[in-house]
């Protein structure tokens, strides 16, 4: 796949090739995304901080490193609010289902 808002090269790297496991990476990935959608939209104070934080950490681990970067603008106070996150999350899952699909 080209150029998108998910490296997938770069966590075929990280599993030293192993597709399994990049399946697998993935599907918790998206398991957990909508678990952060939730809390990112009802914005619960310190939760969101939390929140925010474990999304940049998983969204580095996946690839997604335009979602990583935009966690630690808000964690820096560059950006308010989240629905940057939240819109770059969901193009994120978008690509991440149709690499589980092929």
């Amino acid at each position: 796949m080209g150029a998108g808002r998910v490296d997938f090269g770069f966590l075929e790297r990280l599993t030293a090739g192993d597709v399994g496991l990049m399946r697998d990476v993935l599907e918790i990935f998206l398991q957990e995304s909508e678990g952060w959608r939730t809390r990112l939209g009802a914005d619960q104070g310190n939760e969101t901080g939390e929140t925010i934080h474990t999304l940049k950490a998983s969204g580095r681990a996946v690839g997604a490193h335009a979602l990583a970067e935009l966690c630690e603008d808000w964690e820096l106070g560059e950006i308010e609010g989240t629905e940057a996150i939240l819109t770059e999350l969901a193009q994120a899952e978008v690509e991440i289902r149709t690499w589980l699909a092929d």
